[in-house]
């Protein structure tokens, strides 16, 4: 089979296509052959021997897939050749023509789920709807949801406006907004950060905002925080900025505000079943009203270089995939 392979840490150019034997599954592990992969930006941050899990080199990135089993392990019972899935490997491998994982670690993916929308399905859907549970977000809340036009915020958009939320899109560009909008958002802002306080007093009423789902940090996490109303919740999700804000914990303390993390990643790891759980209550909504793929690319497998560098330059509006064998 075909697969993109790090040899060494570095820019997304260093990727190299490669001739490999496809994989067997292990016991308790199955394979399948991928229809699609998703792009995210931990994938741009393990290719440079950044992100806080480093594989051993040389490695397959890729975090998430849609396909088709293959083959199944000894041990496993639940999935069988032919059947449609998408899934999270642990160890990555996706962005290639077939994959490994572990059996516990794939999830039935319904015809109701187009390919390139199951393909992104568990890490952006999952990590959006597992975040607003953690929030106890009930239906008249305003959300405030930041990098708005990417896999993860527009995932959100979707998610917390079916669960009858308010929600008010930030981002830093105008077609970033637009897209925020035809998936739901109900109001925008810009990301500025010298706007953003103004912006969100002016569309609340000078109430502020009872969650804020931040996939940015550095200052718009600061910003964000003071636009929080008394009693809201701060869900940490991510800090594409680069950079790790610092609570102030009195602040805290004087607006009873809480901040939450969401690492969606160690749930699965650990507890597959509650992934499944959340999963199904993302398909619960998308039963109601159907998800949107926002597709910001479909690349081969030796396009993958360009598309993590459009990650890392921002240039990104929506999702983009990797179709192996495109």
């Amino acid at each position: 089979m075909r697969a993109a392979v790090v040899r060494a840490f570095g820019a997304p150019e260093s990727l190299t296509v490669e001739e490999q034997p496809a994989p067997a599954p292990r016991p308790g592990e199955v394979v399948a052959e991928v229809l699609a992969a998703g792009v995210n930006y931990a994938d741009l941050l393990m290719v440079a021997g950044r992100y806080q899990v480093k594989p051993p080199l040389p490695f397959v990135p890729g975090l998430e897939f849609c396909g088709i089993v293959t083959s199944a392990g000894a041990g496993v019972e639940r999935w069988r050749p032919g059947d449609r899935v998408m899934g999270a490997p642990l160890a990555g491998g996706c962005f290639a023509e077939r994959v490994a994982a572990s059996a516990q670690h794939v999830f039935p993916a319904p015809e109701s789920l187009p390919t390139e929308l199951a393909a992104q399905f568990v890490v952006a859907y999952g990590t959006a709807c597992f975040a607003l549970k953690r929030a106890r977000l009930s239906p008249g809340e305003t959300v405030l949801v930041s990098g708005a036009g990417g896999g993860v915020g527009v995932a959100a958009v979707g998610v917390a406006s079916r669960m009858g939320a308010r929600v008010i899109a930030a981002a830093s560009s105008a077609d970033k907004l637009r897209v925020a909008v035809a998936h739901g958002a109900d109001a925008t802002v810009s990301s500025t950060a010298e706007t953003l306080r103004p912006a969100i007093a002016d569309l609340t009423g000078g109430r502020g905002v009872d969650v804020v789902l931040d996939t940015t940090g550095g200052r718009f996490f600061d910003e964000s925080l003071h636009c929080l109303a008394r009693g809201g919740r701060m869900l940490v999700v991510g800090f594409a900025s680069g950079t790790l804000p610092r609570v102030p914990a009195e602040y805290l303390l004087l607006k009873n505000l809480s901040v939450i993390g969401v690492g969606f990643g160690g749930v699965l790891a650990a507890e597959p079943a509650a992934v499944e759980a959340t999963l199904e209550e993302a398909l619960a909504l998308h039963a109601v009203r159907p998800f949107t793929a926002e597709i910001a690319g479909r690349f081969t497998l030796e396009e993958i270089p360009r598309a993590l560098r459009r990650l890392a330059d921002r240039e990104v509006v929506g999702k983009q995939l990797v179709l192996p064998r495109l």
